[in-house]
């Protein structure tokens, strides 16, 4: 889970975000991050596909975002560290006002500016029967998943307020999994996201601590509080307008691919080092969970992947084999040893197996997004 989201910066953080720099020689849009600014090329492009090119140029781990109305993400590329550049390709089919934001220390609203898009609809599923079709059966697979992720909440809620703490637990990481099998789509939707999956760090950002973290914590180490039933009537109220959102959400092509490679951007960052589900020590759960979300889309965008590029197909389900056949040897029971039981050779292994995966997906949107 990334950091929170906070919603509606003021004008101040706006106008932070100045144009400056010019565009690279292949027309992508440059964008030059640092720890004040956020400075790109250019604020106006054609409907279709846009690519950005984003330097670190400052002294802290950046993000750079692009949102639609009501900060629906559209696209993002994270830990870019300083002195690295990460190139983000999005399709944006419908002319329209729109935001970029680069995210110094991936924290809050981020400087922030307009971005326009002007021309005709532009989808690429529209001439495109693979592309159409990739997104239709990624669609179902959300579905799927967001069904589940409603029963499995709610059980493990119910669980919470019987005061079933040993039910509770057992639940945890099994509802947890749907969610995080979507976690891009889910996290599309603005503060819902820190609202279900914000770890305690969101304080910081000055938001509540809610959700399954919250829960999570109550249940490992502090014991149920006195408001332990009212969050967890919250989770399940914000879990079912994630579902019922998700659902109805229309995706690119280009959205899968780069949700493929934000849900292993999620294990590098998060799962890997333990500190996602910091009091169970369930991260292993998650770990599977994302790189069953990741596996999804590829494999709804592998016909139009095929078709232009075989080999990376090849080296993708290669690598998906070796990550797959690393993750499966920590399996304990019905799931997975805690994290605090892994050796630093294993969580080592399992580092480098996610690092050769990521380079081989970080290439998909590009091949899926090409004429």
């Amino acid at each position: 889970m990334r950091k929170a989201v906070v919603i509606l910066g003021s004008l101040a953080v706006l106008a932070a975000c100045s144009n400056g720099g010019t565009n690279d020689a292949g027309g992508n849009i440059a964008v030059e991050a640092s720890d004040d600014a956020c400075k790109v090329a250019k604020t106006e492009a054609a409907t279709g596909n846009v690519t950005f090119e984003v330097t670190n140029k400052g002294s802290k781990v950046t993000e750079f975002y692009l949102y639609a109305e009501g900060d629906r993400i559209l696209g993002e590329v994270e830990n870019i560290g300083p002195g690295l550049s990460r190139k983000l390709i999005v399709e944006v089919g419908e002319a329209g006002k729109f935001q970029t934001a680069c995210k110094p220390g991936m924290k809050g609203d981020g400087i922030r500016g307009d971005f326009t898009v002007t021309g005709d609809s532009k989808k690429s599923t529209d001439g495109n029967a693979l592309l159409a079709e990739a997104t239709k059966s990624y669609q179902r697979y959300v579905s799927s998943q967001a069904d589940q992720l409603l029963v499995k909440t709610e059980e493990f809620v119910n669980a919470v307020k019987a005061k079933k703490v040993d039910d509770a637990k057992a639940l945890f990481p099994v509802s947890r999994t749907y969610w995080e099998r979507i976690e891009p789509v889910a996290e599309s939707f603005g503060d819902l996201d820190p609202k279900i999956d914000g770890r305690e760090d969101v304080i910081e950002e000055g938001m509540a601590f809610t959700g399954y973290h919250r829960l999570e914590k109550d249940l490992w180490e502090s014991g149920l509080q006195a408001d332990s039933e009212k969050i967890a009537d919250q989770l399940l109220v914000d879990v079912k307008e994630i579902v019922a959102k998700a659902k109805t959400v229309e995706l690119t092509p280009v959205q899968l691919a780069n949700g493929a490679k934000e849900l292993l951007d999620e294990v590098a960052t998060g799962k890997i080092t333990g500190e996602e589900d910091r009091y169970s020590h369930t991260d292993l759960w998650d770990f599977r969970a994302n790189v069953d979300g990741s596996q999804a889309a590829i494999a709804a965008l592998r016909p139009a992947v095929e078709q232009k590029d075989k080999a990376l197909v090849s080296t993708l389900d290669a690598k998906f084999k070796a990550l797959d056949e690393a993750l499966e040897k920590q399996r304990k029971g019905d799931g997975f040893k805690s994290y605090k039981e892994l050796t630093q050779d294993e969580i080592k292994a399992l580092a480098e197996a996610v690092d050769a995966l990521g380079e081989p997906v970080s290439k998909v949107a590009e091949v899926v997004s090409a004429k």
